[in-house]
């Protein structure tokens, strides 16, 4: 019923339990008539079992309010207690004449007086240790002193059973109140016994959890890296390390995550990790993924040709399974084989080494290669390599290079394509076969293909400045359509040099893995949108390339590989059918790689709109052009 007002005073009852037979002071016996008046008092707010306030009921109760209502009653008046505090605030009520009286527990004397109150005479007295406490009520001047009179004569008429009943009553609701508390405390351990043991089963459960996470692969399922290297260390011995082989598998996952995004290439991992793993050994052989898109394995082998076939039959059974899923890609994996020796001991020095022939087989496309010095020395080259091209990128060493492009009615320059080139302080001016596959490896082809579009652009602001107007060919790569910002990248480059984009020319390759993404269509349209023209390098017949075409293409771009059988006669009737279908579907072509005079009159012949090649310029440096 009290709340928490009746938990924090359960001592004070009992104590007034035991005091309820000791001094009771009642005045002599007179009856005086009521005068119907309304007396107003400030109450205590937390004093039980003598006075509080209770929440529920919105008044206050206790031992105190029900005499004074007893008493109010016989003297024909009506007790009104102020609006209910969470402090005691008789005082202030009562030094401000809102109240007409207040009990006097807890207050003394000076706190009285300070107030302006005078006491009455003693309604209850109890001994509480070595003080005696006595209780009365305490009125302010706005007491009317009949009234006073009245109350006090009726305080005394309440006779000394009820109060007793009164202290008694409450003694009884404080002891329930304790047993109570007692069977909610034996309640409460029970819960929380049971809740312990609920934990303990629970820890127990979560803790196989925890121990199965600990060793398994959150994306695949299967073994993650700590759980192989567990395996490894138990199972490969000094009596039968020369009879296993560690493997790093590339098969390629970075490319498709960069191109298809990470929830396709996790799925390619979950493919790939599902016919691995139903291809080894049980008990005696393990893999697990490494380092996000990589595979790592320890398998037995009998020869050199025995893993190779092994690493074939892996590389089948991704195959088909990719084929019977539809998948629109194809995988190129690497695989770097290191055959252990009786000394390697530590599971990451072997790892490093097969990832070493993994690069090495990237490097020379071919499927696997087996880890020796020789291999070792070459890719740590390429790695030094590798670092330099990371250098070279940071302080503007890959410049640009133009190779003139020709008009074949006129025979002048009209344009030029954006070449690389790479001014290494150490090795001299580099052609791109020297270092494009480094690039490619470490994934910096879109970032190089970006830092030769602002030379360009900024070489067109030069040109533009002079009085002179072309147009420049652009080329980029997968990194670079692939992602989704590319075509607002090219246009604030664009705009940053005041270039129009008229004069812009975005070569593509047909590729199959890149055009048959959703994301590269998009890209060609909003590349159409902002003004950029497109030309597409190599043409294949297929869907794809009338995809491109609904796109926005303007240019086709025969490579040198088709151009060379110009002096064939089955060359030069693809080449003359491939001329007519682009003029019929409005398409310029642009032949490059033409070395002689005789393919250009050919090909000026048939009706090509432009064109580069030895026979006409070599590549040169920007100064150099502005001679041309």
């Amino acid at each position: 019923m009290r709340g928490k007002n009746k938990k924090g005073k359960i001592k004070y009852g009992i104590l007034t339990a035991a005091a309820a037979a000791v001094v009771w002071l009642f005045m002599p016996f007179h009856t005086i008539k009521g005068s119907g008046e309304e007396i107003y008092v400030g109450g205590m707010p937390d004093s039980w079992p003598f006075e509080f306030y209770d929440s529920e009921k919105a008044s206050y109760q206790g031992i105190l309010p029900e005499i004074l209502d007893t008493a109010a009653g016989q003297a024909d008046m009506e007790i009104r207690y102020v609006n209910g505090s969470k402090e005691d605030n008789r005082l202030s009520l009562a030094g401000n004449m809102q109240v007409d009286a207040v009990w006097t527990m807890g207050l003394t004397d000076g706190e009285l007086e300070a107030a302006g109150l005078h006491k009455g005479k003693t309604v209850i007295s109890f001994q509480d240790g070595e003080e005696r406490i006595d209780i009365c009520l305490a009125y302010t001047k706005s007491m009317q002193s009949e009234a006073e009179e009245a109350l006090e004569a009726a305080l005394y008429r309440v006779n000394e059973e009820r109060t007793e009943g009164l202290l008694v009553q409450y003694a009884k609701e404080a002891y329930q109140g304790e047993k109570n508390s007692v069977f909610a405390v034996w309640a409460a351990v029970l819960v929380l016994m049971i809740f312990i043991l609920v934990l303990i089963i629970y820890m127990i459960k979560k803790r196989r959890q925890v121990v199965q996470l600990a060793f398994r692969d959150e994306l695949t399922g299967g073994d993650n890296f700590t759980a192989w290297k567990k395996k490894f260390e138990e199972q490969i011995t000094d009596g039968n390390r020369a009879h296993y082989a560690v493997l790093f598998l590339d098969a390629g996952l970075d490319t498709i995550s960069h191109i298809y995004g990470y929830p396709e290439s996790e799925m390619a991992l979950q493919i790939i990790s599902d016919i691995c793993v139903s291809m080894l050994a049980d008990g005696s052989e393990a893999m697990s993924r490494f380092n996000q898109f990589y595979f790592v394995f320890f398998l037995q082998y009998t020869s050199v040709d025995s893993i190779k076939k092994r690493v074939r039959d892996i590389y089948a059974s991704i195959a088909e399974a990719m084929k019977s899923r539809q998948k629109r890609y194809f995988l190129d994996p690497h695989t770097g084989i290191y055959r252990m020796s009786g000394l390697e001991t530590e599971p990451l020095k072997t790892i490093q080494r097969a990832e070493i022939a993994a690069e090495f087989s990237r490097n020379h496309y071919v499927e696997c290669t087996v880890y020796d010095e020789m291999v070792e020395k070459e890719t740590v080259t390429g790695y030094a390599m590798e670092h330099e091209a990371i250098h070279g990128l940071m302080h503007q060493e890959f410049v640009m290079y133009l190779q003139p492009v020709i008009e074949m009615e006129s025979g002048s320059i009209t344009g030029a394509e954006a070449l690389v080139r790479w001014q290494n302080p150490g090795r001299g001016l580099l052609q791109p076969g020297d270092f494009l596959d480094v690039i490619k490896r470490k994934q910096l082809t879109g970032k190089m293909n970006m830092d030769i579009f602002r030379q360009g652009c900024r070489f067109l602001k030069e040109e533009a400045d002079k009085g002179r107007r072309m147009r420049l060919l652009f080329n980029f790569t997968v990194e670079n359509v692939g992602d989704e910002q590319f075509p607002q990248e090219l246009d604030g480059a664009v705009s940053q040099y005041g270039v129009d984009r008229d004069q812009i020319v975005i070569q593509l390759n047909q590729l199959v893995e890149m055009s048959r993404s959703d994301i590269f269509m998009e890209t060609i349209k909003k590349l159409r949108g902002f003004g950029f023209h497109i030309c597409l390098s190599g043409l294949e017949l297929d869907r794809v390339f009338f995809e491109y075409l609904e796109c926005g293409v303007d240019y086709i771009k025969l490579r040198h590989d088709l151009i060379r059988h110009t002096n064939k006669p089955e060359g030069k009737k693809i080449i003359q059918s491939i001329m007519n279908l682009c003029k019929d579907l409005g398409l310029k072509v642009i032949c490059m790689g033409v070395e002689n005079k005789e393919q250009a009159e050919y090909l000026k012949g048939i009706g090509c709109s432009y064109a580069t090649g030895f026979y006409y310029y070599y590549p040169v440096s920007q100064d150099a052009f502005d001679r041309l």
